[in-house]
C-alpha cells in the first residue's frame, strides 16, 4: 500500500504543477484542470488542498516570493566576502529561473498585475525587501573597499536585479531560445568591471 503524501507535500506538488503549466503556457492557461493533470492528481484533490485559483496564485506568489527572499537572506548573513555574495545570489536566482521558467511568466503577467491587486502588491513588497537585502550586501561591499567608492548601493541593486530580470524577460520573450546561464555568466563578468 503507498504511502499517503503529507497535506505539505501534497500543497508544493501543486505549487509545483501550477509553475509547470505557467512556465509553458502562460497565467491565462492555468486552471485547476490543468494543474491536476500536469500533478497527476484529480481536481477534486487540488480543491482538498486550495479553495480555488485564487488560492493557488496566492500560494505561487508565496513560494517565488520565499525562494527568492530566504535564499538572498541567507547568502547575506553568511561569512563571505560582499563581491562573492553577491555573485552566489545572483546565480542562485538565476538558477531559479531556470528551474521554474513558470516564474518570470508569473511575475511579469499583467494578469497578476491587473488581475490580482494583492497579488502584485505583495510581490512588489518581497521585491523591495530583495532589493534592500542586496543594497545592504552592496554597502558592505563599498565599505571593505572590495567595490568602488562612489557607487550607490541601491542604484546598484537595482542594475543587478534588472541584469536578471530583464534576461528572464528576454528569455520568455523569445520562448526560451538561447540559454540563460551563459548570458547571465557574460552580465555578471561586464557587471564586475563596472564597480570593481
Amino acid at each position: 500500500m503507498l504511502e499517503k503524501k503529507s497535506t505539505r507535500v501534497r500543497k508544493e506538488e501543486i505549487i509545483q504543477a501550477a509553475l509547470e503549466v505557467v512556465g509553458k503556457n502562460g497565467v491565462r492557461a492555468l486552471t485547476i484542470a490543468a494543474i491536476a493533470a500536469s500533478a497527476g492528481m484529480s481536481e477534486a484533490n487540488i480543491y482538498r488542498h486550495f479553495s480555488g485559483k485564487d488560492d493557488i496564485y496566492s500560494a505561487v506568489a508565496e513560494f517565488i516570493g520565499s525562494s527568492v527572499m530566504s535564499n538572498a537572506s541567507a547568502i547575506a548573513g553568511g561569512s563571505r566576502k560582499p563581491l562573492e555574495k553577491l555573485e552566489t545570489i545572483y546565480f542562485s536566482h538565476v538558477a531559479l529561473i531556470i528551474e521554474h521558467p513558470g516564474i518570470p511568466r508569473f511575475v511579469f503577467s499583467d494578469d497578476i498585475h491587473l488581475g490580482q491587486r494583492n497579488l502584485a502588491d505583495t510581490l512588489a513588497q518581497r521585491i523591495g525587501n530583495y532589493i534592500e537585502t542586496i543594497t545592504g550586501v552592496i554597502a558592505a561591499g563599498i565599505a571593505e573597499g572590495d567595490l568602488k567608492p562612489g557607487l550607490s548601493p541601491r542604484e546598484t541593486a537595482l542594475t543587478l536585479l534588472g541584469m536578471i530580470q530583464f534576461t528572464a524577460l528576454r528569455w520568455t520573450i523569445s520562448n526560451a531560445s538561447f540559454e540563460i546561464r551563459p548570458e547571465a555568466e557574460k552580465l555578471w563578468q561586464n557587471f564586475l568591471i563596472l564597480v570593481r
